[in-house]
């Protein structure tokens, strides 16, 4: 895992999978990276929750101003769509019937609720509305991992920061845990929010004995 000065750089992940938090609590420290070149599916805009048809992908629109050149710090959601409510109504009915989803549902639900409203509203970044969530989650389990300002000039030979999709090799292993739907999926690539809604206070716990797979 690519860090500098013992703090890890890691790219924004919207409700991100278990995988990069794991990373998170290894590292104890960790940026997020809002220079480098914005990159396309992968787990920046989305998220995979358990539904009882299988994985759901949930996919937030983005507009980047220069195009496929754009900052990830420069990103914005596109609010043309009423995606935040899709998504919202996807995760409740996903996980309305998970034994800890009433414990966390009113404060997940307040920061979609916090958006912008209107086809003609312009749509926060998206690091930080990734970050909102991001320290949501680190904050409700007490992880022991902190998050600092990326501010450092960036390097004549840039190094991307750890990058997490669909596609990308997992860095770690996971125990199974009760679901409410089971699933064939890959624990690591699942969103935190099964995790969290299923094991409740015990997630803190499961990510923290995570087993690196490249030592």
């Amino acid at each position: 895992m690519e860090s500098v000065s013992g703090t890890l750089r890691v790219c924004t992940a919207y409700l991100p999978p278990l995988d990069y938090f794991a990373a998170l609590v290894a590292a104890g420290r960790f940026s997020v990276e809002e220079r480098e070149t914005y990159r396309k599916q992968t787990f920046r805009n989305r998220a995979w929750i358990v539904t009882s048809q299988g994985v759901l992908g949930l996919t937030v629109p983005c507009v980047k101003p220069a195009g496929n050149r754009t900052p990830a710090g420069e990103v914005r959601l596109d609010m043309r769509e009423k995606w935040p409510r899709t998504h919202w109504r996807s995760i409740v009915t996903a996980y309305n019937k998970s034994p800890y989803f009433l414990y966390y549902r009113d404060e997940i639900e307040s920061i979609y609720s916090r958006l912008p409203q209107g086809s003609g509203a312009e749509g926060p970044r998206l690091v930080d509305f990734n970050n909102a969530f991001l320290d949501f989650f680190i904050g409700k389990m007490r992880l022991p991992a902190t998050r600092v300002e990326a501010d450092a000039p960036c390097p004549e030979k840039f190094v991307p920061p750890l990058d997490f999709s669909p596609k990308s090799p997992l860095l770690f292993a996971f125990e199974p845990y009760l679901q409410t739907f089971p699933s064939v999926a890959e624990p690591g690539r699942l969103s935190i929010l099964d995790l969290l809604f299923n094991a409740g206070p015990e997630a803190a716990l499961r990510i923290a004995s995570a087993r690196p797979l490249h030592p």
